[in-house]
């Protein structure tokens, strides 16, 4: 069978990438470690902030839901705007944007101006995910792609690795402000990078096929409207939304629960709290390898990350335990888990993505996929204070433990069934 990420070894045989490709692969990976580190800045100072500028639980909860609203708003709007517009410019734009928001939120002197900070910046973080698809469609030729994919997807846990100790290391040596300001500065200066890099005639990844692919349902034709048709584009999309609140759960509230109920400093934090995003990009990169290689020996790569995404959610159901524990290195290890387990599943479905559907609507199918799955994730977080308040950590982690095991089961029905059809249709 073909689809459109993956041919055989013989139809194209792997290639060293170009220089330019991995610098942009540099560039791609910068931005997304920029836009994780400022997006987790106020979480990890969540105890900080909140006695300097007066606010508790449920005012977090509504700085949580002004970043996440225009962040599903732009989710959507991202991947038509950069069809149109391309990713040097979009990148450019969207960079520049949520660096001003991160030097904005660090500049606040009240609840408004912070909430207003946190808005702008969730308007131009999410356009950072399908440049990143797109871009890497452009560049990286078709059998290097789940590797790029799979080292460029979880760099945002690069981001996540250096916050706590370069933000606990920047509160308590400048001021908590300036945790803000600097990396916002950083970024503006990355972004002016990627605009001289990601030139206007960019290299293609391999040539334009004569004929369209053989795989019918995903390539109809290379619009939106042809996406909502595609059954297994609803599968991933009811997934996503199962799913994703979850890690947004983990990445706005995790930290500050290690610091006010496992009774971690600030410091403290500093030190281990990146070391969940430090077995998550390795385990990614391992996980991207693995699948490249059963791909290059002509196994499918759908099939697989099916597999891996049953094997990892298995996994999952050891979140509800993170409260029965006293200890701060066996909360932290599941922590590690549930983390980890999330960013295999990103990963994983940028995988299905371009495997599934035409290079040509990846931007706007990415873009789709983050509104959806951000905007169960912002009711989630809306109502977190609530339900903290009636409920603690016990019964909201308890949920969540089991939402991965679902999802797992949601795609194998739909996606797996769909591909063993093909399959043998095909040795019919």
């Amino acid at each position: 069978m073909t689809h459109a990420a993956h041919s055989s070894p013989d139809d194209a045989p792997a290639r060293k990438l170009p220089l330019k490709v991995w610098f942009v692969l540099g560039l791609l990976m910068s931005l997304v470690v920029l836009n994780y580190f400022d997006r987790q800045t106020l979480s990890i100072l969540k105890p900080v902030v909140k006695a300097e500028l007066d606010f508790d639980d449920t005012a977090y909860s509504l700085l949580t839901f002004t970043f996440m609203l225009p962040y599903i708003v732009m989710y959507v709007v991202s991947g038509r705007l950069i069809e149109r517009f391309g990713t040097r410019i979009c990148m450019t734009v969207f960079a520049i944007g949520w660096s001003i928001a991160n030097i904005a939120s660090g500049m606040s002197h009240s609840f408004a101006h912070l909430a207003a900070s946190r808005a702008l910046l969730g308007a131009t973080e999410p356009g950072v995910f399908p440049i990143m698809q797109r871009a890497i469609l452009n560049w990286v030729p078709v059998e290097r792609r789940t590797l790029a994919i799979s080292i460029v997807t979880p760099a945002g846990n690069i981001g996540a690795v250096l916050a706590p100790p370069l933000v606990a290391l920047m509160a308590t040596g400048i001021g908590w402000r300036a945790a803000f300001v600097i990396p916002g500065l950083v970024g503006i200066a990355i972004a002016i990078m990627w605009w001289f890099t990601d030139t206007r005639h960019a290299p293609r990844a391999e040539p334009e096929p004569e004929a369209p692919p053989a795989d019918a349902a995903g390539e109809e034709a290379a619009s939106a409207t042809a996406l909502l048709r595609d059954r297994r584009y609803w599968a991933i999309i009811a997934v996503r939304m199962i799913s994703d609140p979850v890690w947004y759960f983990y990445l706005f509230w995790i930290p500050g629960y290690l610091q006010e109920r496992v009774g971690l400093s600030l410091s403290e934090l500093g030190l281990v709290g990146g070391l969940p995003y430090i077995v998550a990009i390795v385990s990614c990169m391992i996980l991207g390898r693995t699948v490249d290689g059963f791909a290059t020996r002509g196994h499918d790569p759908i099939r697989i990350q099916l597999r891996l995404f049953a094997i990892t959610a298995a996994l999952m159901p050891l979140g509800a335990l993170i409260t029965m524990t006293s200890s701060p290195a066996i909360a932290l290890l599941i922590i590690t888990v549930v983390i980890t387990v999330c960013q295999a599943w990103f990963v994983g479905f940028n995988v299905l993505l371009a495997g599934l559907f035409p290079v040509k609507v990846n931007a706007s199918a990415v873009g789709m996929l983050g509104a959806v799955g951000a905007s169960t994730s912002l009711l989630l977080n809306l109502l977190a204070g609530f339900i903290l308040a009636q409920f603690d950590y016990a019964g909201l982690l308890a949920g969540l433990a089991i939402l991965h095991p679902i999802s797992a089961v949601i795609l194998i029905m739909v996606i797996g069934r769909s591909r063993a059809k093909s399959t043998a249709r095909d040795t019919a």
